[in-house]
């Protein structure tokens, strides 16, 4: 008789198990714990449909896909602060030159490319 496989003993009798904690927001690692196998293991066995289906993620409420898009907002405002700053401090004139240049080839509208240009000429003048 052949030795069971992880899936055949820790897995496939819990699926229900799994679904349900899925749907109280457990992550996939911690379902691999209390699994009692490995994070690799139960991301092997992925493919197999059953467990594909109970490791869904439920879908998100109302609420969380406000908190979800308020957190992406924030994290954005960080990340371009981030890099303004690194500029202001870093960057020298030719990189500075390369960084507008990146910008301008990648504007689409014409305005905003009227725009750039009035900041160019209100920054000569002071």
């Amino acid at each position: 008789m052949s030795k069971q496989s992880k899936y055949e003993t820790h897995i496939a009798p819990r699926l229900a198990e799994i679904k349900a904690w899925r749907a109280e927001r457990t992550s996939i690692p911690d379902i691999a714990k209390k699994l009692s196998v490995g994070l690799s293991t139960l991301n092997q066995e992925r493919y197999r449909p059953e467990l594909e289906e109970a490791l869904k993620a439920p879908e998100l409420t109302e609420k969380e896909k406000q908190k979800q898009i308020q957190n992406a907002i924030i994290n954005h405002k960080k990340y371009f602060n981030s890099t303004l700053s690194f500029v202001r401090r870093h960057a020298d004139a030719s990189e500075r030159l390369k960084i507008v240049k990146t910008l301008i080839e990648n504007v689409e509208d014409s305005k905003e490319i009227d725009d750039i240009k009035k900041l160019v000429e209100e920054h000569k003048k002071s």
